[in-house]
């Protein structure tokens, strides 16, 4: 993974993930905070709740049933029918639970409160005086505070799937426990049933006020009605009779009329015939009317056969033949007979039509007056009818109250009731509350979740390095090797031969000899670790010049810096540990060196014909010498900028096989940039516990981006005697393989017992 990437996501470079030996770890380093907070949350939950004063709790259940019996009317119904509509039923139950918690039912609980005597006979007192003794029932402002406190104490839980409800009171007082719930319970029933009887009062008083209403309006509307029938003769022949009659001779003489009129139209149209065919020849038989009767046929038949011999003889004789002439006679004599029958037809014709005419006139008459008598009659009807629809409105309506009246005043004598107690609450013989067992369980429960929380928390905000995968995945760097927490005390050395200002600072415990005072501790073993691994990074070539150096202050880089070079010095090579920190140089004292201008800083500023080596000093360690830092310049970073410093490092790296210089650190002062650019290799230092992350990442990047050979990183002062510390099971071996039973090591681990069989 790129370096960006690690830096947009710093759990990429955090290893695997969240295991068991994780938790085991954060377990290990943090018990005593996770022991002392489930220890200290459960004993003060204990304590505290043990102090509360005792609860008892007692419980009254009702039953709400929607309706109430019906005894009266036609639907009878002796038990209460379930509500079929679940909606209905539902906002049923729910106004009930709202009456039971109002401030209207509390403060009628609160005067029956003020009512019940309890206590014994000698020391009798008001319900309401023991459970509130500052409260006066004879003032409202006392009562209504009263009131809110029922509000408060009272709980209403309904029974899934049924219509009971419980009423729950928690008090201090057993007694005041059991009675608080059954007062409510039985003034809520009480209030029920008033409130029912009072509604069936006022319902009965208002229709029995209606009643006599519509008893008069009835009396009035059945007065009206036979001064009606009176006045229009309704009372001998009823109106619905004279409507009928009437319509019925309406109709026939609307019938007679339309028959007469179509007989006027068939003789309009002979008439205007005979008018225009009055000179027409009789033998025609498109004349209407002439042909129709026996005597005109009888004639036609008559004058064919006699115009027939006329032609027969008009063909034997002259038109003044006598028999021609007494034959033409003949025929005109039937011919007149004709004319004279058509004529007579057309009179008869013209006396029908002025007959028919009159009597359509005299039909039009009658019928106009029918029809006008039939509106009359229709008006008096409808003036009628509504007279009777609003007395038999009235008279059913009156029927109706009147039966409601009485019904309802019989309900209201029933006291029937919709609500019942099912079970009063009794004295409760056993607290509810502190349950101090509960308590303490629950606080144990939330005191593990609270320490481990916690634990696991200060773990995450943690950010310093404490493990390989933290140098090698997030920062980015070869991890060389652990060197152990040193805690060495006088007395605890083993012999060395040395200078006595050396052996001084090896009784005195310094650490930065521990090495050397201590060759077998695992911190030695560690450090011999240390520099195989660096010795197989560069097999072929090996980096002769080593800085060591530190993203931050106070890391351990010096007494890192002195245990490698002692731990170089004894594989046989010549070591020279040189003193860069040209601000805080601090190596002299290490050896216990007295402090002189001579060194580092002196042979820069000398010139080319300063002897380096002459400031070399010995450490009265085998192989290893010293050059110390000097005086102290104003600019350490333009001296280690010089090209004599360089010089200066060729010059040591012939005499000597390794150079270890000791810097300032990368994050603080450039110069640690400027010395790693000189040397062949570069060490950093982490401290475990205390280097972040992302300080010992920019010191990498400061150092790569520079063009350093940076071969890797030292975790150093990591204390591994602490289980779930890391490398507590693997470093630990240190101890036992080079550790001969009697030197006190602090960073090894206890040998192994043997068993003789």
């Amino acid at each position: 993974m790129s370096e960006p990437q690690q830096l947009l996501d710093p759990a990429a470079g955090r290893g695997s993930a969240f295991s068991i030996n994780d938790a085991l770890t954060i377990w290990r380093k943090r018990k005593w905070m996770i022991l002392g907070i489930v220890t200290a949350i459960p004993l003060l939950v204990g304590f505290v709740v043990s102090k509360q004063p005792k609860v008892y709790e007692a419980q009254t259940s009702i039953v709400i049933d929607s309706s109430v019996p019906q005894y009266l009317g036609q639907n009878f119904k002796d038990v209460v029918e379930i509500e079929s509509n679940w909606w209905s039923a539902q906002e049923t139950l729910q106004t009930e639970f709202r009456v039971l918690k109002s401030y209207s039912q509390a403060l009628a609980t609160a005067h029956a409160l003020c009512e019940i005597q309890v206590g014994p006979e000698s020391k009798r007192e008001s319900a309401m005086h023991r459970l509130m003794p500052d409260v006066n029932c004879a003032e409202k402002d006392d009562l209504a505070r009263a009131a809110g406190f029922l509000q408060g104490v009272l709980r209403v839980d309904p029974v899934r799937e049924s219509r009971i409800v419980t009423l729950t009171v928690a008090h201090h007082d057993p007694e005041m426990a059991a009675l608080l719930p059954n007062t409510m319970a039985q003034v809520y029933t009480k209030r029920n049933l008033e409130r029912r009887i009072s509604q069936s009062e006022s319902a009965s008083s208002w229709l029995g006020d209606e009643y006599g209403d519509l008893t008069q309006q009835l009396n009035d509307s059945e007065r009206a009605l036979i001064e009606f029938k009176k006045k229009n003769s309704v009372v001998a022949v009823p109106i619905e009779d004279q409507q009928n009659d009437l319509s019925s001779r309406h109709k026939k003489l609307s019938d007679e009329l339309n028959m007469v009129q179509l007989k006027l139209i068939g003789l309009r149209a002979q008439r205007e015939q005979y008018a225009a065919l009055k000179n027409a020849d009789p033998m025609n038989e498109a004349v209407p009317g002439v042909s129709d009767t026996p005597v005109v046929q009888k004639l036609k038949e008559l004058y064919i056969e006699q115009y027939a011999k006329l032609v027969e003889l008009r063909g034997k004789y002259l038109d003044k033949h006598p028999t021609v002439m007494a034959q033409q006679a003949r025929v005109d004599a039937i011919r007149a007979d004709l004319v004279r029958e058509a004529t007579l037809s057309s009179k008869s014709t013209e006396a029908m039509y002025a007959a028919l005419l009159k009597q359509e006139k005299d039909l039009r008459v009658a019928l106009d007056g029918a029809t006008h008598e039939s509106l009359m009659l229709e008006q008096r009807a409808i003036e009628y009818n509504r007279l009777k629809r609003n007395f038999d409105r009235l008279s059913k309506l009156s029927d109706q109250v009147g039966g409601r009246e009485r019904e309802t005043s019989l309900a209201g004598h029933l006291k029937t009731n919709n609500v019942r107690i099912l079970d009063l609450a009794l004295v409760p013989s056993a607290a509810i509350s502190p349950n101090v067992p509960a308590a303490i369980g629950t606080s144990i429960l939330v005191a593990l979740v609270l320490a481990f929380g916690l634990a696991f928390l200060l773990e995450m905000l943690d950010s310093t390095v404490k493990t390989q995968d933290d140098i090698e995945k997030w920062a980015g760097v070869t991890f060389l090797g652990v060197i152990p927490t040193i805690e060495a005390a006088d007395g605890d050395a083993a012999p060395v031969v040395a200078p006595p200002a050396l052996s001084e600072m090896i009784k005195r415990g310094s650490k930065d000899l521990y090495v050397l005072s201590h060759p077998r501790s695992s911190v030695a073993e560690c450090c011999r670790a240390i520099r195989t691994n660096l010795l197989f990074m560069t097999p072929d070539a090996p980096a002769k010049t080593l800085l060591i150096t530190s993203a931050g202050p106070q890391e351990g880089k010096t007494t890192t810096a002195v245990n490698m070079a002692i731990t170089l010095a004894g594989s046989g090579l010549r070591v020279l540990l040189v003193d860069t920190d040209l601000r805080r140089p601090r190596l002299n004292k290490a050896f216990g060196i007295p402090a002189t201008s001579e060194g580092v800083s002196k042979a820069i500023v000398g010139g080319p014909d300063t002897d380096v080596l002459s400031m070399v000093r010995e450490t009265g360690v085998p192989n290893l010498s010293l050059l110390p830092c000097g005086a102290t310049p104003p600019n350490p970073a333009e001296l280690l900028h010089a090209e004599r410093f360089a010089h200066i490092v060729e010059e040591l790296t012939r005499h000597y096989d390794r150079v270890i210089f000791d810097s300032p650190p990368v994050g603080a002062v450039t110069d640690a940039t400027i010395l790693s650019r000189l040397t062949m290799g570069t060490v950093l230092v982490a401290k475990g516990g205390q280097t972040s992350k992302d300080a010992l990442l920019r010191a990498r990047r400061l150092l790569t981006t520079a063009g350093v050979n940076v071969l890797g990183c030292i975790l150093n002062d990591l204390d591994m005697r602490k289980r779930g510390s890391y490398g507590y099971h693997y470093y630990s071996r240190y101890g036992y393989y080079s550790g001969d039973g009697n030197e006190k090591d602090p960073g090894a681990a206890p040998p192994p017992q043997t068993t003789n069989n």
